[in-house]
C-alpha cells in the first residue's frame, strides 16, 4: 500500500508554477522493502498558452519517484529494482526553452537545452519540439533530445531520443 499527493501554486500574472509532490511505500510483504520521494519545482513561462518565447523550469527530487501511484506497480522491472535499495538520492535539473513561431505560424518550435546534477553523476542535453499551435490545432507534439551522461564511476554515455505525443 502506498500513499502519494502534491500541491501546485501558480501565478499567471508572473508565469509561475510551484509544484510540490511526494509518495511514499506504507506497506508491503517485505517489512525491509523501503521506498518514498519528494520532488519539488519551480517553472518560469510568461505564455504558457503559446508556449512561446523563454521558459525556464528549476526540479529537485529527493528519493525515489515522487508520483506513480498505479502506473508505478505496472513497471516492467520489480519492484526491488526501482527503489534503489532505500537509499535518499538527491537530483536536481534544469532546463532553459525559447518558443519560435514556425510554419507560418501554426507550430511552435522549442529549441532547449537542460543540465542535471547528482550525487557523483551529471546530464546535459539538448532537443527540440514541435507543436501546433491554435484552439483547433490537433494535440500532436514531436521531438528529440541528445543526452550525455557523466558518473564519476563509469564511462561517459551518450543517449538520442526522439519522442511523438498524440492526445484525443
Amino acid at each position: 500500500m502506498e500513499v502519494g499527493g502534491g500541491v501546485e501554486w501558480t501565478a499567471p500574472g508572473m508565469g509561475l508554477i510551484l509544484d510540490v509532490s511526494g509518495r511514499t511505500l506504507l506497506a508491503h510483504g517485505d517489512d525491509d522493502l523501503k521506498d518514498r520521494g519528494f520532488s519539488a519545482a519551480l517553472a518560469w513561462d510568461p505564455a504558457p498558452a503559446t508556449g512561446r518565447g523563454a521558459s525556464l523550469s528549476l526540479r529537485q527530487d529527493f528519493g525515489g519517484r515522487a508520483t506513480g501511484g498505479l502506473d508505478a506497480l505496472f513497471q516492467p522491472a520489480a519492484l526491488d529494482d526501482r527503489t534503489g535499495g532505500g537509499e535518499a538520492t538527491s537530483r536536481w535539473a534544469l532546463e532553459a526553452a525559447y518558443g519560435l513561431p514556425v510554419l507560418g505560424g501554426r507550430f511552435t518550435a522549442s529549441p532547449h537545452v537542460g543540465v542535471g546534477l547528482a550525487t557523483g553523476a551529471r546530464d546535459y542535453s539538448v532537443g527540440w519540439r514541435l507543436t501546433p499551435e491554435g484552439a483547433t490545432a490537433p494535440e500532436l507534439s514531436f521531438g528529440f533530445k541528445a543526452t550525455r551522461r557523466e558518473s564519476d564511476t563509469q564511462a561517459a554515455e551518450h543517449t538520442f531520443g526522439v519522442e511523438l505525443t498524440a492526445r484525443w
